[in-house]
């Protein structure tokens, strides 16, 4: 089963009030990137990406460039499909 995540679920999990409305795709890549521990210095390390580029994706959700997304998706350790949907199982 899956279900989708919400900005404020994702930010409640992390235990952070959120300081900006985020967009929940753009929320989702926060938990992704925290749920692997990385700061967004590291990610932006790992994948080749500006950081501030990260940053943007993170409060808007606008992620363009199938390169991108591949390398998130293999720096955060999820499917495409799961980078890409905003969804969770419950099983995991």
């Amino acid at each position: 089963m899956y279900f989708r995540f919400n900005a404020a679920f994702i930010l409640a999990r992390m235990g952070r009030k959120p300081k900006t409305r985020r967009n929940p795709y753009g929320a989702w890549l926060f938990f992704l990137r925290k749920e692997k521990g990385l700061s967004q210095e590291e990610a932006a390390k790992q994948s080749g990406i500006p950081r501030t580029t990260l940053m943007y994706w993170e409060r808007s959700g606008n992620i363009t460039g199938r390169k991108q997304i591949l390398k998130l998706a293999k720096i955060y350790g999820v499917s495409v499909q799961k980078l890409l949907r905003a969804e969770k199982s419950r099983q995991d």
